[in-house]
């Protein structure tokens, strides 16, 4: 793994539940951790009842650490320059604790 291309700060942010004062049940995202990551995208397009919908679809490559090897697609989201993207899957690259590599979709607001 080349160390001097990890040059993209993202922060992964986790799905958390909150109760206010009445009992209320409120999901928030909570800032999990910030860490160097790679990233390689491309952009896919779909079409849709005659409408062409584009995808941005990235991949977000770190170093292995306890904290990002606990991320799954359920709950957690990456924020990269001020975007939000959701993660579809994480690939461990072998189970050689070097890097996990997560793709990701944009989040269209």
């Amino acid at each position: 793994m080349d160390i001097a291309a990890l040059n993209l700060r993202i922060t992964f942010q986790k799905q958390v539940v909150e109760k206010d004062e009445y009992g209320n049940h409120t999901t928030k995202q909570a800032d999990y951790i910030t860490c160097w990551a790679t990233a390689s995208g491309s952009g896919t397009e779909t079409d849709a009842a005659g409408t062409t919908n584009p995808q941005e679809s990235i991949n977000f490559t770190t170093r292995w650490c306890k904290a990002l090897s606990e991320v799954t697609s359920d709950g957690y989201r990456i924020i990269a320059d001020g975007k939000l993207y959701n993660i579809l899957y994480v690939n461990p690259m072998g189970y050689k604790h070097n890097s996990l590599k997560f793709h990701c979709e944009r989040v269209k607001r």
